[in-house]
Protein backbone atom coordinates (compact mmCIF):
# COMPACT_ATOMS: atom_id res chain seq x y z
CA UNK A 1 0.00 0.00 0.00
CA UNK A 2 1.61 3.38 -0.96
CA UNK A 3 0.45 5.28 1.82
CA UNK A 4 2.87 8.42 3.09
CA UNK A 5 0.41 10.64 4.77
CA UNK A 6 0.67 8.65 8.30
CA UNK A 7 -0.89 10.46 11.55
CA UNK A 8 0.03 8.74 14.73
CA UNK A 9 -0.45 9.93 17.94
CA UNK A 10 0.77 8.51 21.25
CA UNK A 11 -1.15 10.00 24.09
CA UNK A 12 0.29 11.08 27.58
CA UNK A 13 0.44 8.81 30.26
CA UNK A 14 -2.01 10.23 33.24
CA UNK A 15 -1.79 12.40 35.08
CA UNK A 16 0.20 13.99 32.78
CA UNK A 17 0.16 17.33 31.91
CA UNK A 18 1.45 19.67 28.88
CA UNK A 19 0.87 22.98 28.61
CA UNK A 20 0.36 24.66 24.94
CA UNK A 21 3.23 26.97 25.97
CA UNK A 22 5.93 24.79 27.26
CA UNK A 23 5.33 22.74 24.10
CA UNK A 24 5.26 26.07 21.67
CA UNK A 25 8.89 26.84 23.51
CA UNK A 26 10.27 22.93 23.28
CA UNK A 27 9.32 22.75 19.53
CA UNK A 28 11.13 26.40 19.20
CA UNK A 29 14.49 24.91 20.50
CA UNK A 30 13.96 22.25 17.66
CA UNK A 31 14.23 24.06 14.70
CA UNK A 32 17.80 25.15 15.02
CA UNK A 33 18.51 21.75 16.83
CA UNK A 34 17.26 19.21 14.44
CA UNK A 35 19.69 19.04 11.31
CA UNK A 36 18.44 15.43 9.99
CA UNK A 37 14.64 17.56 8.92
CA UNK A 38 13.90 21.31 7.78
CA UNK A 39 11.23 22.77 10.43
CA UNK A 40 9.92 25.76 9.57
CA UNK A 41 7.93 27.85 12.54
CA UNK A 42 6.24 27.03 15.65
CA UNK A 43 2.29 28.05 15.20
CA UNK A 44 -0.08 28.26 18.79
CA UNK A 45 -4.02 26.59 18.00
CA UNK A 46 -4.64 26.37 21.75
CA UNK A 47 -7.48 29.05 21.28
CA UNK A 48 -9.74 26.33 19.30
CA UNK A 49 -11.68 24.37 21.75
CA UNK A 50 -11.01 20.72 20.35
CA UNK A 51 -8.05 20.69 18.06
CA UNK A 52 -4.24 21.14 17.60
CA UNK A 53 -2.88 23.34 20.35
CA UNK A 54 0.72 23.53 18.83
CA UNK A 55 2.00 23.09 15.79
CA UNK A 56 5.43 22.56 14.84
CA UNK A 57 5.47 22.75 10.83
CA UNK A 58 8.08 20.91 8.47
CA UNK A 59 8.90 20.14 5.08
CA UNK A 60 8.65 16.20 6.09
CA UNK A 61 6.55 16.45 8.89
CA UNK A 62 4.52 18.26 11.64
CA UNK A 63 4.35 17.44 15.54
CA UNK A 64 1.28 18.39 17.31
CA UNK A 65 0.52 18.82 20.78
CA UNK A 66 -3.40 17.33 20.33
CA UNK A 67 -6.17 17.34 21.73
CA UNK A 68 -8.84 16.67 18.78
CA UNK A 69 -10.22 13.49 20.93
CA UNK A 70 -10.76 14.82 24.38
CA UNK A 71 -7.21 13.27 24.91
CA UNK A 72 -4.22 15.11 25.39
CA UNK A 73 -0.99 13.30 23.16
CA UNK A 74 1.63 13.89 20.65
CA UNK A 75 0.37 13.11 16.61
CA UNK A 76 3.05 12.91 14.28
CA UNK A 77 1.61 13.58 10.49
CA UNK A 78 3.99 12.52 8.19
CA UNK A 79 3.56 14.59 4.47
CA UNK A 80 6.59 13.17 2.25
CA UNK A 81 7.28 9.34 1.78
CA UNK A 82 9.51 7.37 3.78
CA UNK A 83 12.03 5.04 2.31
CA UNK A 84 11.13 2.68 5.42
CA UNK A 85 7.42 3.23 5.68
CA UNK A 86 5.54 2.71 8.34
CA UNK A 87 8.23 1.40 11.00
CA UNK A 88 10.27 4.63 9.77
CA UNK A 89 7.30 6.51 10.72
CA UNK A 90 6.29 4.91 14.03
CA UNK A 91 10.09 5.82 14.77
CA UNK A 92 10.17 9.06 14.40
CA UNK A 93 6.39 9.51 16.48
CA UNK A 94 8.65 7.94 19.21
CA UNK A 95 11.58 9.88 18.65
CA UNK A 96 9.58 13.02 19.11
CA UNK A 97 7.86 11.69 21.94
CA UNK A 98 10.83 10.61 23.87
CA UNK A 99 12.72 13.95 22.68
CA UNK A 100 9.76 15.77 24.82
CA UNK A 101 10.20 13.44 28.12
CA UNK A 102 14.04 14.42 27.56
CA UNK A 103 13.33 18.33 27.47
CA UNK A 104 15.07 20.23 30.54
CA UNK A 105 12.14 21.99 31.11
CA UNK A 106 10.03 18.85 31.14
CA UNK A 107 12.07 16.29 32.47
CA UNK A 108 10.40 13.94 34.80
CA UNK A 109 7.46 15.62 34.81
CA UNK A 110 5.59 13.84 31.73
CA UNK A 111 5.89 10.09 29.85
CA UNK A 112 3.86 8.79 27.08
CA UNK A 113 1.83 5.65 27.17
CA UNK A 114 3.70 3.69 24.40
CA UNK A 115 1.12 1.07 24.93
CA UNK A 116 -1.42 2.36 22.89
CA UNK A 117 -1.45 5.03 19.86
CA UNK A 118 -3.83 5.54 16.90
CA UNK A 119 -2.95 5.49 13.46
CA UNK A 120 -4.97 7.82 10.59
CA UNK A 121 -4.53 7.86 7.47
CA UNK A 122 -4.91 11.70 5.99
CA UNK A 123 -5.66 10.32 2.36
CA UNK A 124 -9.26 9.78 1.55
CA UNK A 125 -8.61 8.40 -1.91
CA UNK A 126 -5.96 5.82 -1.29
CA UNK A 127 -6.79 4.76 2.04
CA UNK A 128 -11.06 4.84 2.64
CA UNK A 129 -12.04 4.26 6.42
CA UNK A 130 -13.22 0.85 5.39
CA UNK A 131 -12.00 -2.73 6.29
CA UNK A 132 -10.92 -3.14 2.98
CA UNK A 133 -8.22 -0.58 3.92
CA UNK A 134 -7.38 -2.46 7.21
CA UNK A 135 -7.08 -5.66 5.15
CA UNK A 136 -4.32 -3.67 3.01
CA UNK A 137 -2.64 -2.08 5.43
CA UNK A 138 -1.91 -5.25 7.51
CA UNK A 139 0.61 -6.83 5.67
CA UNK A 140 3.04 -3.49 5.98
CA UNK A 141 1.77 -2.36 9.43
CA UNK A 142 1.34 -6.25 11.59
CA UNK A 143 5.36 -6.91 10.94
CA UNK A 144 6.03 -3.57 12.81
CA UNK A 145 3.47 -4.06 15.39
CA UNK A 146 5.45 -7.49 15.75
CA UNK A 147 8.48 -5.85 16.28
CA UNK A 148 7.19 -3.26 18.56
CA UNK A 149 5.05 -5.28 20.68
CA UNK A 150 6.69 -8.69 20.43
CA UNK A 151 4.26 -11.28 21.51
CA UNK A 152 2.10 -8.57 23.45
CA UNK A 153 -1.48 -8.95 23.16
CA UNK A 154 -2.80 -6.23 20.68
CA UNK A 155 -6.76 -5.15 20.38
CA UNK A 156 -7.20 -2.70 17.21
CA UNK A 157 -10.55 -0.64 16.99
CA UNK A 158 -11.90 1.33 14.11
CA UNK A 159 -14.63 3.80 13.99
CA UNK A 160 -16.05 2.57 10.78
CA UNK A 161 -17.90 5.84 10.11
CA UNK A 162 -17.14 6.35 6.82
CA UNK A 163 -17.04 10.14 7.26
CA UNK A 164 -13.79 9.85 9.30
CA UNK A 165 -10.82 9.42 7.75
CA UNK A 166 -9.38 5.87 8.10
CA UNK A 167 -8.67 5.35 11.50
CA UNK A 168 -7.23 2.75 13.90
CA UNK A 169 -6.55 2.04 17.45
CA UNK A 170 -3.61 -0.14 18.30
CA UNK A 171 -3.82 -1.08 22.35
CA UNK A 172 -1.53 -3.31 23.43
CA UNK A 173 -2.55 -5.87 26.75
CA UNK A 174 0.40 -4.55 28.60
CA UNK A 175 2.27 -1.29 29.31
CA UNK A 176 5.59 0.16 27.38
CA UNK A 177 7.65 2.85 27.65
CA UNK A 178 8.62 4.97 24.51
CA UNK A 179 12.30 4.31 24.63
CA UNK A 180 11.69 0.89 24.99
CA UNK A 181 9.44 0.35 21.74
CA UNK A 182 11.98 2.81 19.83
CA UNK A 183 14.90 0.88 20.99
CA UNK A 184 12.64 -2.63 19.26
CA UNK A 185 11.98 -0.59 16.20
CA UNK A 186 15.93 0.42 15.83
CA UNK A 187 17.04 -2.92 16.76
CA UNK A 188 18.42 -5.10 13.40
CA UNK A 189 16.44 -7.78 12.50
Amino acid sequence: MDLHRIQLKFYLNPPGHLSPEEVFRAFSTWIPQTPDQTLIDVADYSHLPDGPLTVLVGHQANYILDHTDKRLGLLYARKQPLEAGLRQALAEALKACRRLEEEPELSGRISFAGGEFLLLANDRLRAPNTETTRQALAPHLDPVLARMYGSAHLDFDRDPDLRQRFNLSVRANASFAVADLLHHLEAPA
